[in-house]
C-alpha cells in the first residue's frame, strides 16, 4: 500500500471522530440540536409553530442516514438525530469538508462504480432537499403571518379600549418572545441547510463536472400601475408597510416572482428592491403574468442523469435563497417594532 495514502487515511480517520466529538460538545452546550418548545394551548399560532418545528426537523440529521456522513466511528450519534443536527450545523469549514467527503464516499460505495446510479442517488438527495426547503420556507412564512396578525389584533384592541394598555403590552411582549424563539430556530435551520449544501455541492461536482450550476433567471415585467400600489415588507398578508410604502400612479417599476406565488417582488427599473405586493393588484395581461410566474422548478429536466442533477442543483440554489430571504424578513419583522404597542 502507498505509505502516503495510508498516512492520509489514518490522518482522516483521526480527524473525523475528533471533529464529531468537538461538535457534539458544542451541540450539548448550546442546545442547538433541539427544536421549538411545545406551544402553549392558548397560543393562537401553535399550529403554525408546530409545522415549522416539524418541517425544520428534516434538516436535523445528515443527508446520509444513520450519521455515517459525520461520525465515521461506530455510528453512536446516529441514534440521536437532534444531537447530530446540532453537531453538524455549527460546523467549521474543516468539519464541512470532512462531512462532504464522507457523504460522497458513502454514495459511491452504494453505487458500486455505477456512475449513472451515483448521479441518480445524488439527484434524489437534492430533490428531497428541495421538497424539505419548500415546506419549511412555507411554514416559516406561515408563522410570520400568524404572529403579525395576532400582534395587529392586540394593537387594534388596545387602541379601541377593548383591553387595557398594560395587558396589551404584556401580550405583545409574550408574542415577541415567541417570535424570537422561532427566529432563532429558523437561523439554526439555515445553518443546517448550508452545511448540507456542502455535501450536495460535492456530489454535483463529482457527477456533473464543469461550471457550477446557476439559478434559473427570474423574469421581470415592467408595469406602470394606474392607481397607487401599497408595498409590504414581506410577501405575507399581514406584513407591515415597506420603507417605501407606495408605488405612485404611472410610476414605472419592475415586478418579479416572489417566494410566495400570491405576491410579486417590486423593484425600480434599475433593480433596487422596493417591497412586495399582491400579484392581483397589478393589471398585467395573462401573457405577462405567465412570464413572471416562478419557473417550474422540476420540469424540463435533461434526460441524462448528470443533466437532471444540474437542473435540480439550480433549483436548490433558488430554494436556499428563498429560505434565507424568509429568515431575513422575519428578522426585520421582529426588530422593526411589529410587536410594539405604539401610541
Amino acid at each position: 500500500m502507498n505509505p502516503v495514502r495510508l498516512s492520509k487515511s489514518r490522518r482522516a480517520s483521526r480527524i473525523a471522530p475528533a471533529v464529531a466529538a468537538a461538535l457534539l460538545l458544542t451541540a450539548c452546550a448550546d442546545g442547538s440540536g433541539g427544536g421549538l418548545p411545545a406551544a402553549d394551548a392558548s397560543d393562537a399560532c401553535r399550529a403554525q409553530a408546530a409545522e415549522l418545528d416539524r418541517s425544520g426537523q428534516f434538516f436535523a440529521v445528515p443527508i446520509v442516514a444513520g450519521g455515517v456522513a459525520v461520525v465515521g466511528a461506530g455510528g453512536v450519534l446516529g441514534t440521536r438525530p437532534g444531537v447530530v443536527g446540532g453537531l453538524v450545523w455549527a460546523a467549521t469549514s474543516a468539519a464541512a469538508a470532512v462531512t462532504a467527503v464522507a457523504y460522497l464516499d458513502q454514495r459511491r460505495r452504494e453505487a458500486a462504480g455505477n456512475e449513472a446510479a451515483l448521479a441518480t442517488a445524488i439527484g434524489n438527495d437534492i430533490d428531497r432537499e428541495n421538497a424539505g426547503l419548500a415546506q419549511t420556507q412555507a411554514a416559516l412564512d406561515g408563522v410570520m403571518d400568524c404572529r403579525l396578525r395576532e400582534a395587529r389584533r392586540v394593537q387594534e384592541a388596545a387602541r379601541a379600549g377593548a383591553i387595557q394598555r398594560q395587558e396589551a403590552a404584556a401580550q405583545l411582549a409574550a408574542m415577541r418572545a415567541q417570535a424570537e424563539r422561532e427566529l432563532a430556530f429558523s437561523r439554526t435551520i439555515e445553518q443546517r441547510v448550508q452545511a448540507r449544501a456542502v455535501d450536495l455541492d460535492a456530489g454535483v461536482a463529482a457527477v456533473a463536472p464543469g461550471a457550477p450550476p446557476a439559478p434559473p433567471p427570474r423574469p421581470a415585467v415592467v408595469v406602470r400601475p394606474a392607481r397607487p400600489v401599497p408595498l409590504q415588507a414581506a410577501p405575507v398578508a399581514a406584513a407591515a408597510p415597506a420603507p417605501t410604502p407606495t408605488v405612485a400612479p404611472r410610476q414605472e417599476v419592475r415586478v418579479l416572482p416572489a417566494r410566495n406565488p400570491d405576491f410579486v417582488a417590486v423593484e425600480t427599473p434599475a433593480g433596487q428592491p422596493l417591497g412586495y405586493a399582491p400579484v392581483a393588484v397589478f393589471s398585467i395581461p395573462a401573457a405577462q403574468t405567465r412570464a413572471i410566474a416562478m419557473p417550474a422548478l422540476a420540469t424540463g429536466l435533461d434526460a441524462t442523469a448528470p443533466g437532471r442533477v444540474r437542473t435540480l442543483a439550480s433549483t436548490n440554489i433558488v430554494r436556499r435563497d428563498n429560505f434565507r430571504e424568509a429568515v431575513g424578513d422575519f428578522q426585520r419583522v421582529v426588530s422593526a417594532g411589529g410587536f410594539e404597542l405604539g401610541t
